[in-house]
Formats: C-alpha cells, sequence, structure tokens
C-alpha cells in the first residue's frame, strides 16, 4: 500500500514539474515574442514618429501641412499605445515588470540621433514595476517634455533620471541650453498628469536651461509595495513622507 501510495505521489509530482515545465517554456516564447516585436517594429515606428514630430516642428504654427501631420501623428500615437498595451499583454506580470526606464532610454536614443544632442539617463533607487497603463502615461508626457528639451539644447545635452522612491516615481529631465523656455503645452500636460494624481513642475532659468520634473504617487503607480529598507521604516516611523 505505501509502495502504491508512493508511486502515485511520485506521477503526480512528475505530472506537475512538466506542467510547470510547459508553462516556462510557453512564457519564455511570449517573452520572445514580446522583445522581437518591442526590439523591431515599435522602435521603428517610434524613431519615425519623432522625425515626422521634428518635421512638424519645423513649420510654422499657421502652415496647411502643419495640422495634417499633428493629426497623422495622433494615430500613430494611437496605434503605438495599443502596441505596447499587447507586448505588455505578452509578458509575464510581475515577474519581468514593466521595461518604462528601457523605453525611456529607447526614447532618448532616438531623439539624440535626431536632434544630434548628447542624452544621459540615471536611474536611482530600487527599480519598482509600474503598472501597465501608468507606465504608457508617463511615457507619454516624457516624450513630449523631452522632445521640447531637445528642441532648445542647442548645442547642450539632455538628461532624464528616474527617481524610484518609497512614496513616489519622480522624473527629472533638463537640459543645458540657453532658452530656457517652458514647453508650449504645459497646461495640457499637467492635465494629462492629473489623471494620474501626479503633478508636473519646471523651473527655466534663461543661460542655465530648464528642468521638468514629473512626480507620481507610487500608490497609483507601483505594481507592488516599494521595498523599505531599515532607514525609510525608521522614517516612515518618524512620520516622514520620503
Amino acid at each position: 500500500m505505501v509502495l502504491v501510495l508512493g508511486a502515485a505521489w511520485l506521477l503526480s509530482l512528475r505530472r506537475t514539474r512538466r506542467a510547470y515545465e510547459a508553462r516556462l517554456r510557453l512564457l519564455a516564447e511570449r517573452e520572445r515574442v514580446a522583445t522581437s516585436l518591442h526590439d523591431t517594429l515599435l522602435q521603428s515606428m517610434q524613431g519615425m514618429i519623432l522625425r515626422f514630430q521634428s518635421v512638424s516642428h519645423r513649420l510654422a504654427a499657421d502652415h496647411p501641412e502643419r495640422v495634417t501631420i499633428e493629426h497623422i501623428l495622433d494615430q500613430a500615437d494611437e496605434v503605438l499605445a495599443e502596441g505596447r498595451h499587447q507586448i505588455l499583454a505578452l509578458r509575464m506580470p510581475l515577474v519581468y515588470g514593466d521595461n518604462l526606464s528601457q523605453s525611456l532610454a529607447a526614447l532618448g536614443q532616438a531623439l539624440q540621433d535626431s536632434y544630434g544632442r548628447v542624452f544621459r539617463l540615471q536611474v536611482h533607487g530600487r527599480p519598482v514595476p509600474v503598472h501597465g497603463d501608468c507606465s504608457e502615461a508617463i511615457y507619454a508626457i516624457m516624450r513630449e517634455l523631452l522632445q521640447h528639451l531637445f528642441q532648445q539644447a542647442r548645442d547642450g545635452e539632455v538628461a532624464l533620471e528616474l527617481v524610484y522612491g518609497c512614496a513616489f516615481l519622480e522624473l527629472h529631465a533638463r537640459d543645458s541650453g540657453d532658452d530656457g523656455a517652458p514647453p508650449p503645452a504645459l497646461d495640457q500636460l499637467r492635465a494629462r498628469a492629473a489623471r494620474l494624481s501626479a503633478t508636473i513642475d519646471v523651473m527655466s532659468l534663461p543661460g542655465l536651461g530648464t528642468e521638468a520634473i514629473l512626480k507620481v504617487p507610487g500608490a497609483v503607480c507601483y505594481q507592488t509595495p516599494y521595498p523599505l529598507d531599515w532607514q525609510h521604516r525608521f522614517a516612515a516611523w518618524l512620520g516622514c513622507t520620503h
């Protein structure tokens, strides 16, 4: 009887192991397909959108073709957003998390190639997976801000810092240009950020450039709670918010 039960248990364990390995193979294939789509189709499309945007911004505001180009770009943004959502659906949730920093790095590289400015990206804190919808919204806002900074940077550089904090995810974008002008569509960007309970602060100084800060509550954008070390736990116990 013991031998029979043991054999049945081993058989069940083997079946479970095979099912688990099959699941891992399926997830690995889905990740491979998602990565391939992201690295080829979506990145190529993003590069084309950025080039069309640079052409559009060189046209006068009242140029008849500018409205047509911007309408086409809006449609392309919708297609690109849907493509990213499909890729996020293919990926393993909570394991691979999102690729916000990688997407922003690719965006900065595309802008660098288009404008000939140097782009630098730094990540501070412990990266936490971000919800797909929030990640898409953050990416869209930062794309507009970075596009503006690259346009006015001239011969300077554009830097982006991602700061993962226990209370907020902060994105600091700055240039070293001379104009120091805020983005022309700042009110619209702030309205989009408000949908995430986020804020956008812009500081512009002639001769010193512009810095834009997007601040998103971690409770809104993080998939999982931010991992606190003992310093943060002690600060939280004292009533600190950061």
